[in-house]
């Protein structure tokens, strides 16, 4: 019998975990969270034995299971997922997490196994939508990525409320952006120069260059290539404020005799003050341009306090990652989504089928 282990419960992992259910029902499931309330939501779930995190359990585990599902914060993915591929366990990853993949290259190979990166929302689905206009439809001179998790309507204080790990959101704020552009790699600030950006059908947003590319800025050799992370008017400057008044710094300061870094401080605030009860959307834009053709697609989830958007859209490809992962023969080595382009259909349909509206070519929403 298929055996997974499902690694972090949070807005993201918990969510993974009940899609995979939907997904491959006949599968028993391991899974893993240093939160005991988490896993007391599990107890008595057939087919899931809940776990306590414990030094070495990874290791344990990832011995027992075929494939292992990672949802962690960026800033302890990457210890954990070191663990699991040196037991040449499949792992399918989400986090956000800073170090590059490919330095595990080699021990995922040795292994005959596959480490699938940033199988989420953005970065993730639209990897696919970029691998599927570069190599399916040639599209290489300039490609675009508008994506953004907002609330449905702006609401004040900053137009924003939180449904994702808070952290890993201001790391979209501080982490360099790295784009190519007329071919040349380049890397400015988030926060350095903001635009207009219409989604057609959907509206008009504030931008901002984001560090989503990742894996594609080896993949991908587009002449011009950037994500743009998208807002409501006016959030921006808000958010370029705190930066440059220091409260998303990484450095520790000393309050009252206590080491605290800004950006965790800041992380906890927001998580306070901005987890208001309000419908949201997560938005995804890719336009490709190249060889006289043109590819536009726009991807849109409306979500409820109940289930956010963002995490539930990140949730869906999480878990279809996953079942292609056991389903398919990988290559050995890091796997990233712009290379699962061919299996495009299969997340449509899927996406589909749990509410998401995805448009393509020249259509617009009406």
């Amino acid at each position: 019998m298929t055996s997974i282990l499902v690694v972090g419960l949070g807005r993201v992992g918990l969510r993974t975990l009940g899609y995979l259910k939907e997904l491959i029902p006949e599968a028993t499931y391991l899974a893993v969270d240093t939160d005991k309330s988490k896993l007391d939501l599990l107890r008595g779930v057939e087919g899931v034995e809940p776990y306590q995190y414990e030094p070495g359990i990874l290791g344990r585990l990832g011995e027992r299971v075929d494939l292992a599902v990672t949802a962690l914060p960026s800033s302890t993915a990457f210890r954990s997922i070191l663990e699991l591929v040196g037991r040449c366990v499949d792992v399918v990853d989400v986090s956000f997490f800073p170090e590059d993949p490919y330095t595990l290259n080699k021990v995922v190979e040795d292994c005959h196994s596959a480490l699938i990166v940033d199988a989420g929302f953005a970065p993730g689905y639209s990897n696919v939508v970029v691998g599927y206009a570069y190599f399916k439809l040639g599209l290489g001179e300039d490609i675009e990525i508008d994506v953004g998790g907002l609330p449905e309507k702006p609401l004040p204080p900053i137009g924003y409320v939180v449904t994702w790990n808070p952290r890993d959101l201001l790391e979209e704020y501080t982490r360099p952006a790295r784009y190519v552009e007329n071919g040349v790699f380049r890397s400015v600030r988030p926060l350095e120069a903001i635009r207009n950006v219409e989604v057609k059908g959907v509206g008009v947003f504030e931008g901002f260059l984001s560090d989503g590319l990742r894996t594609m800025l080896r993949n991908i050799k587009a002449r011009n290539l950037r994500e743009i992370t998208i807002r409501w008017p006016n959030h921006l400057s808000a958010m370029k404020l705190l930066y440059e008044l220091g409260f998303l710094d990484d450095s520790e300061v000393n309050v009252g005799g206590v080491s605290v870094k800004p950006i965790d401080l800041t992380a906890a605030v927001l998580e306070k003050k901005l987890s208001a009860s309000a419908n949201d959307i997560a938005i995804l834009q890719v336009v490709a341009k190249g060889a006289g053709k043109f590819y536009h697609e726009v991807a849109v989830l409306k979500g409820s306090p109940r289930n956010p958007a963002t995490p539930t859209f990140t949730a869906l490809v999480h878990a279809y990652t996953a079942k292609i992962t056991l389903g398919e023969k990988l290559k050995p080595g890091v796997v990233t989504l712009e290379e699962l382009y061919e299996y495009k259909q299969e997340y449509e349909e899927h996406l589909s089928r749990h509410g998401v509206i995805i448009k393509k070519g020249a259509s617009v929403f009406n």
